[in-house]
């Protein structure tokens, strides 16, 4: 738990400083999370030893890191709902790609969800109910957007709903 309570404070004190660049406060998170629970899948924390460095000096785009680690074999370290919030992750950082938020949107909404996974993983057994919150919240918002968009491309940033479309 203390590993857990680290990282998630590592997160909001890194995760709100102003910068010129994006904060690797959540990617520092997460391989801190890799490298310190100690059951990661061998083969994940290879593959994020390797990629999170990369996605830190700007050489991967984060899209591709949430979008692989996404889909990893975790091992006993991994939850049934790191599918769903890495794909979050991917669908920010593409829509930020596209140039239709600020940094400072970017930012908020990708510590938003580390701090998420974070508090689901604390949550143990109801991590997922908090997961499953955190997406019906949003999709009944989606739902209601006008015009009407394809909802599942879409995410918010505060109160401004964003597209990758």
């Amino acid at each position: 738990m203390r590993l857990f309570a680290a990282i998630f404070l590592v997160g909001l004190l890194c995760g709100g400083s102003a910068s010129a660049a994006v904060s690797t406060a959540p990617l520092l998170a997460l391989n801190a999370y890799i490298e310190g629970s100690g059951n990661c899948d061998e083969r994940a924390v290879e593959w994020n030893r390797k990629y999170n460095a990369r996605t830190i000096a700007g050489e991967v785009s984060r899209a591709f890191y949430y979008r692989v680690i996404g889909y990893q074999e975790w091992g006993d370290c991994g939850r049934p709902y790191f599918k769903d919030i890495f794909g979050e992750l991917q669908k920010i950082w593409l829509i930020f790609g596209k140039g239709r938020v600020s940094e400072a949107e970017i930012e908020a909404k990708e510590s938003e969800l580390i701090n998420l996974m974070f508090a689901a993983l604390k949550a143990g057994n109801r991590g997922g109910a908090l997961v499953q919150r955190y997406e019906r919240q949003t999709t009944i918002r989606l739902i209601n957007l006008v015009p009407d968009r394809q909802y599942f491309n879409c995410t918010f940033f505060g109160d401004n709903a964003q597209c990758t479309d």
